[in-house]
């Protein structure tokens, strides 16, 4: 018998029920499992990158590729309905693939068949029961239409609307909402590129289902927010690197007749090169490092490497340099000084700067697809002939690209990384040097024509830059800050500090001036929509995320939803005044839209006083993104490159030393 002790620490042991899951098994075909958001949580708020990269993960890795934890709790007293506290974003996610799979089903069924007889084929029958079987995934039952997965709102009528299609419903047109709109880009965008044939979206579904997830349940909040916090502690499984270590200590061994601590040095002098001065490994560098490394130098087909089979590769690739007596761990030890440079460019101890300040601004553009092209290059500089005047060329050509195709979206991010190593190929199978090395990239990147100066301009005007991609819009404000004509904010006495943080916080954040979020107060509602306030929300979706509704302050927490401009305004004299956005003055200086930046000029019609200017509508930030979105193709146009023996390379060389250029 137990103890009464025993039995009392019995009771207080936190229940847990940890099993690995396939979406098949999540949302299966019959059953009453469903899944509840709480209103705690957050909103959908998963942006194109990180869609994209679990698309690509699905596609690229083998059928059971593990995409992570979901944490649940019993909704109320029921086993089979639970609130989901951790992993809503993935589920919401992997729910819209299924969906979009259901779609294109469709479409392939609407296409003419070859036997246009009167008995269905086979091809069609088998779309007809993927498309049963995913109703039955995505909804719990299908006379009341109650979905599996229930959001919040407002994020719930979206996601209805878009289900409605599954009952033979026309889509409803409503892009501007967040949810809808990450739809559309997994519909149109990546499901549209992907798949050609419906054996291919079978294939797809078939992995899509086979995902493994490891689902936790607890059976209270408290407990689930201890178990969450312990996901993120510092208890690690083991790592890429972890393994990999193994097998270069096994290989030097076997091959190189090496002691264990030979070979750990030779790996902390590679760990090293992606260490604090605290000694403390950024292992997510070191992995960016192993992939592209194999991409760049060892991969020999168009399919990047991927983490899941990043070992496998490995474990050959050390046999076969071991055998050979190659020590390849020192061969990796020098790459990867030079892989640190483009991952943490402020470390370089570079003598050229202008080289430094290009690879910062790759990086604040998440630019890692072109990493293996860019590693290829910097690591062969020498004997391909690319001094610093060609490799700035290089560098701006790169930075024009990713600018432009951060706002249009396309190419996808595993299509540039395939373009990346066929460039890397045509150099090596043509022996380019040089100038004839800066002519083929930069001829292929500007010759894109999903980036081009039109393709630019109407995605800027036709959608949001904000909700697309933060870092980018980021990027964007502050270069055209320092680039635009027009007089400077800084100077010697008040020197540049628009990148510079304040205890991991940016000093300058990116200001709405037309306020996000919901409930808007009254003003701003009669502002953009003087008619109908009621309508007000609705125009706010769609233009709030503009680049032309978006500048630069430091005070973003006073500004808040502040008005444009307030009676009474500002008075001369006043030191300080926080009545409007506008005017907004602390300390005898104004730093609120008043405030002297370049990006602050446009605000206006040409030759208006901005103390004229009373309100701020859905035209004003239509005029002024299309002005912003003017400069940015011209500040990120592709270096001019011709011919062999035309001078329009040296030119823009000589332009790029220019450290007014820079």
């Amino acid at each position: 018998m137990q103890s009464g002790q025993q039995r009392m620490r019995k009771v207080c042991i936190m229940q847990i029920m940890a099993e690995t899951k396939s979406l098949e098994e999540l949302m299966p075909m019959r059953g009453n499992n469903a899944y509840i958001i709480p209103e705690y949580q957050r909103y959908y708020s998963w942006g194109e990158e990180q869609i994209e990269q679990l698309f690509n993960d699905i596609q690229q890795e083998d059928p059971g590729y593990y995409v992570g934890n979901l944490l649940v709790t019993n909704h109320r007293d029921s086993e089979s309905t639970v609130d989901v506290i951790d992993g809503q974003q993935r589920l919401i996610t992997l729910s819209l693939f299924l969906l979009a799979v259901w779609e294109h089903a469709t479409k392939f069924m609407d296409e003419p068949q070859k036997d246009s007889g009167k008995y269905i084929s086979e091809e069609q029958e088998e779309l007809i029961g993927l498309r049963r079987d995913i109703k039955r995934q995505l909804l719990l039952e299908e006379k009341s239409r109650m979905p599996r997965l229930q959001l919040l709102e407002p994020d719930s009528n979206g996601y209805q609307a878009l289900l409605g299609v599954v009952f033979g419903e026309r889509p409803v047109k409503i892009w501007h909402r967040t949810l809808p709109k990450r739809y559309k880009y997994i519909s149109q965008k990546l499901f549209a590129d992907e798949f050609r044939t419906p054996e291919e979206l079978q294939s797809f579904y078939n992995k899509l289902n086979s995902i493994i997830t490891l689902r936790v349940k607890v059976t209270g909040l408290e407990d689930a927010l201890t178990v969450f916090s312990s996901f993120n502690s510092k208890g690690k499984p083991l790592t890429l690197l972890d393994l990999l270590k193994v097998e270069f200590i096994r290989a030097g061994n076997e091959y190189l007749h090496q002691d264990s601590d030979e070979v750990l040095r030779s790996w902390d002098r590679l760990m090293s090169e992606f260490s604090d001065q605290q000694g403390n490994t950024n292992d997510a560098a070191v992995t960016q490092f192993l992939l592209n490394n194999y991409d760049a130098f060892e991969n020999d087909s168009r399919s990047s490497v991927t983490k899941g089979k990043a070992l496998r590769y490995y474990q050959r690739l050390i046999d076969g340099k071991y055998k050979k007596g190659e020590d390849y761990l020192r061969t990796m030890v020098r790459r990867a000084q030079t892989f640190a440079q483009i991952v943490m460019p402020e470390r370089a101890a570079s003598e050229h700067r202008e080289i430094t300040e290009r690879l910062s601004k790759l990086g604040k553009l998440e630019s890692t697809q072109l990493y293996p092209l860019l590693f290829f290059l910097l690591e062969n500089r020498s004997w391909l002939d690319l001094d610093a005047k060609r490799l700035s060329t290089l560098l701006d050509a790169m930075v024009a690209f990713y600018v432009r195709r951060n706002i249009t979206l396309v190419p996808k991010s595993s299509n540039i990384r395939a373009m990346m190593l066929d460039y890397i190929r045509e150099i090596q199978s043509k022996k380019l040097k040089g100038d004839d090395v800066v002519r083929c990239i930069v001829g292929k990147l500007g010759a894109l024509p999903q980036i081009n100066d039109d393709a630019v301009r109407s995605a800027l005007l036709e959608s949001g830059m904000y909700d697309k991609n933060k870092n980018t819009t980021r990027f964007l404000l502050i270069e055209l800050e320092r680039r635009l004509p027009g007089s400077d904010l800084f100077n010697k006495a008040t020197p540049d500090n628009l990148d510079e943080y304040d205890n991991k916080t940016p000093r300058w954040t990116i200001e709405h001036i037309l306020p996000e979020g919901a409930n808007l107060p009254e003003w701003w509602k009669e502002a953009i929509s003087p008619d109908d306030p009621s309508n007000a929300g609705e125009i706010q979706e769609q233009v709030v995320h503009m680049l032309g509704n978006l500048t630069l302050t430091p005070y973003n927490s006073n500004l808040k939803q502040l008005p444009f401009a307030a009676d009474p305004p500002y008075q001369e004299g006043e030191a300080n005044y926080v009545r409007s956005k506008r005017d907004y003055r602390r300390d005898g200086q104004f730093v609120g839209l008043r405030e002297n930046l370049k990006l602050n000029s446009s605000l206006t019609e040409p030759r208006q006083p901005i103390d004229e200017k009373r309100d701020w509508t859905a035209a004003d930030i239509k005029r002024r993104t299309a002005e912003l979105a003017d400069a940015i193709v011209e500040l990120f146009d592709f270096p001019e490159v011709e011919a062999p023996g035309d001078s329009a390379v040296e030119s823009h060389l000589s332009k790029v030393t220019d450290p007014k250029a820079s």
